[in-house]
């Protein structure tokens, strides 16, 4: 079985020795049934008996670990879970190396960085020995080959000539 480290306990939660998990890594919480936690003597395993979503963290109640006292023990702890309950459905795709097509300027190169601005996909190309910022947005994309590696791009009218004049 595939570990993949999640976050850690931050500190204990309420009197019945639950955890605060703070969580860096996605993952189907209502499946995990175990955890696993790094010891001196490599990954214990701890069954889960609730898990329970609070602000920023999750609530971890495990079995066996019933007081502040045993809880405190397992503060600062890395926690890992079984990679199949990863969710990868928010993984961005990897642009790098595709090639631009426009409808109206031809082969644009390839992507050489990707920049996500939290409201869109930037793309930066060097077309012509100038470099070129564009939205990789749905309504400009004609078609992706994902095999040929090509995007096929609709730019705006005026886009591509602020940058090569």
């Amino acid at each position: 079985m595939e570990l993949t480290q999640v976050g850690y306990f931050s500190k204990t939660q309420g009197t019945k020795g639950e955890l605060a998990l703070k969580y860096n890594v996605d993952f189907f919480v209502e499946e995990v049934n175990a955890i696993f936690i790094e010891t001196v003597t490599g990954k214990a395993p701890y069954f889960v008996k609730e898990i329970k979503q609070n602000n920023a963290n999750l609530i971890v109640g495990l079995e066996d670990i019933d007081s502040i006292e045993k809880a405190k023990t397992l503060v600062g702890k890395a926690v890992y879970i079984n990679s199949k309950f990863i969710d990868t459905s928010n993984e961005e795709f990897n642009w790098i190396d595709f090639e631009v097509i426009d409808h109206l300027h031809g082969n644009l190169g390839k992507i050489i960085e990707v920049n996500n601005n939290a409201h869109q996909l930037l793309v930066t190309i060097n077309y012509k020995t100038k470099e070129i910022i564009l939205p990789l947005v749905e309504e400009l994309i004609e078609k992706i080959d994902e095999e040929k590696k090509q995007i096929f791009y609709k730019s705006p009218e005026g886009l591509i000539d602020i940058y090569v004049g």
